[in-house]
């Protein structure tokens, strides 16, 4: 069963060879960024038990070994809602080639770990690829804050998703 599959896409330049008149605009490449395919459940990301007010998150740093991703997305593209006062945990695996940790962090670049316990221990140096780590914390305030590899580069390569804390409602996960 293939669980994903690769967006790639190329802009080639057209013009009008040897006249002169129109090169054409330079060349330009869009990263290629893995799409979780429809038939891969979010559940499996994310469960829910609402009578405890709690949720269990899966994230994979590099899924199916394509470079910077947290489970298969990049740049944003995976957004988690919890509502505040829900206790969270995260089941954290690197596949990537590279370590990678994961943390909620309040912005871009930032290296403050906004709720206690909302991170790997390794943030800088990271966990080196297929090991994992569980880590739980509980948000006690809301906002709009980010999950991220803190390894440095990590981040600005694209390792790194949306995590809203909202008043009330449910948790939630899109793509």
């Amino acid at each position: 069963m293939k669980l994903g599959y690769v967006l790639s896409l190329s802009v080639l330049s057209l013009g009008l060879s040897g006249c002169g008149l129109f090169a054409g605009p330079p060349p330009q490449t869009v990263p290629s960024m893995v799409v979780p395919s429809p038939s891969h459940a979010k559940s499996q990301w994310m469960t829910v038990n609402e009578a405890a007010h709690s949720l269990s998150l899966t994230v994979i740093a590099g899924y199916q070994s394509h470079g910077f991703n947290l489970n298969g997305t990049q740049n944003g593209a995976m957004w988690i809602t919890v509502p505040v006062h829900w206790h969270v945990t995260v089941h954290f695996t690197n596949d990537s080639g590279l370590s990678n940790s994961l943390a909620v962090v309040p912005g871009p670049t930032s290296n403050h770990v906004v709720f206690p316990g909302a991170s790997t221990k390794d943030l800088t140096n990271g966990i080196p690829q297929g090991q994992s780590r569980v880590f739980s914390f509980t948000p006690m305030r809301t906002g709009h804050f980010r999950l991220a590899s803190l390894v440095p580069g990590h981040e600005d390569s694209g390792m790194w998703a949306h995590f809203v804390v909202t008043n009330g409602g449910k948790p939630s996960l899109r793509f």
